[in-house]
């Protein structure tokens, strides 16, 4: 992983992805080879992920004030996220709220992609293996729309990705050399 900005300039919001992987596989035997990455974001203007920090702040007996971040619980919206065709998401947002699977909404991997980190093959990316999807409603004025929010969620894997868009995007986890 670079963790260094490959920048000339500002970075274009176009260079943070989210993606989620709607392969279905079991997240007990997830293996990214088999993901199946779709981006998230079509037709959405404004879309930022909250770190929504845990914090404690203590003043001391002097009267000093110190604040200490705990974690960070980050989460994204997409509103509006209209139902079109090939939205692999949104078919299986409606299939499982339709079959009462609410479990389901539980267990998606989901990947925060960084074209400002890296160089192109190898951009550096993390993915939550056990993120939540929740959708917030059905339905809109002249179209359907199922807007929702990602909370990711599970122990975050560092790796890189080959490209900032497509399904056939692969992601490479960092391998830990003790």
């Amino acid at each position: 992983m670079a963790d260094t900005f490959n920048l000339k300039g500002e970075a274009l919001r176009k260079l943070l992805i989210c993606a989620v992987d709607v392969s279905e596989q079991p997240v007990s035997t997830w293996n990214a080879a088999n993901a199946i990455w779709e981006i998230q974001g079509y037709k959405t203007e404004d879309a930022s992920i909250g770190l929504n920090p845990q914090k404690t702040k203590v003043t001391d007996i002097l009267g000093d004030t110190y604040t200490d971040i705990e974690k960070f619980e980050a989460a994204i919206s997409f509103e509006p996220n209209t139902l079109r065709m090939g939205a692999k998401l949104s078919e299986l947002m409606v299939k499982y709220w339709r079959n009462g699977q609410l479990e389901k909404f539980s267990q998606f991997p989901a990947l925060i992609g960084y074209g400002f980190i890296g160089v192109e093959g190898a951009f550096d990316a993390d993915v939550y293996p056990q993120s939540t999807v929740t959708p917030n409603d059905l339905g809109g004025s002249s179209r359907v729309n199922m807007p929702f929010e990602l909370d990711f969620g599970g122990e975050r894997k560092p790796g890189t990705i080959d490209k900032m868009r497509g399904s056939d995007m692969v992601f490479t986890p960092t391998v830990n050399v003790a």
